[in-house]
């Protein structure tokens, strides 16, 4: 047991008494996402969050990763690796990815739901685990070699990076200059800096998209 007490009740509440979202679910491209059943994936999450996740935000607020420039990768406390694994073998990650890439089609409002419990628990543990969330965006709108490196990185789980803040922009995104000059061979080169990158070089994954 960790430090988090989840309001389950609360979210319930929101979703089904004060967004009416039991009208949504278990219809049209939800028809298999019905209450009882999106009810069962929150209890499930908040038993999770309450425990496996919850349990190493101390140890690893206390412990920071630190890069290591002889293996380039910043590694993780095993008490968090152990929480981020919790969650990568429960595979709810996989609502609202595409099904073409093995995901389960879900509302948006049940994802951002079971999201409050992770945050609360862990945020973290969220953060870390965006890679399939990043992959569905690149099959979505990515061409066909895009879309094979996309299922390729659900199937293996790869990790994925945020790389927003700059060193002259600090909070304040509007004023990042990096940009992305497109090639005549389809590729692009970066130009400018990154600095701060979220879940970069950790030693969770055997990869990592940028």
């Amino acid at each position: 047991m960790g430090h988090y007490k989840s309001n389950l009740r609360d979210i319930e509440f929101n979703l089904f008494e004060v967004l009416g979202r039991d009208k949504v679910y278990g219809t049209g491209p939800f028809e298999e996402m019905d209450v009882e059943t999106a009810k069962s994936i929150l209890d499930e999450m908040t038993r999770l969050a309450e425990n496996d996740l919850a349990e190493s935000f101390t140890d690893a607020d206390r412990n920071p990763p630190v890069f290591d420039p002889e293996t380039n990768t910043a590694p993780v406390p095993a008490s968090f690796k152990k929480s981020y694994k919790a969650f990568m073998d429960s595979e709810y990650w996989r609502l609202g990815l595409p099904e073409g890439i093995g995901g389960t089609t879900a509302p948006s409002s049940l994802i951002w739901g079971f999201a409050e419990l992770i945050l609360g628990a862990n945020p973290a543990v969220w953060m870390y685990s965006s890679g399939p969330a990043f992959a569905g965006i690149l099959y979505d709108e990515g061409n066909d070699v895009q879309k094979k490196i996309a299922q390729i990185a659900v199937e293996r789980t790869w990790g994925s990076t945020m790389v927003l803040t700059e060193p002259d922009a600090g909070s304040d995104v509007g004023a990042g200059r990096t940009k992305a000059v497109q090639q005549e061979d389809g590729s692009w080169h970066i130009e400018g800096v990154k600095r701060f990158i979220t879940s970069g070089e950790h030693d969770m994954e055997e990869n990592i998209l940028h």
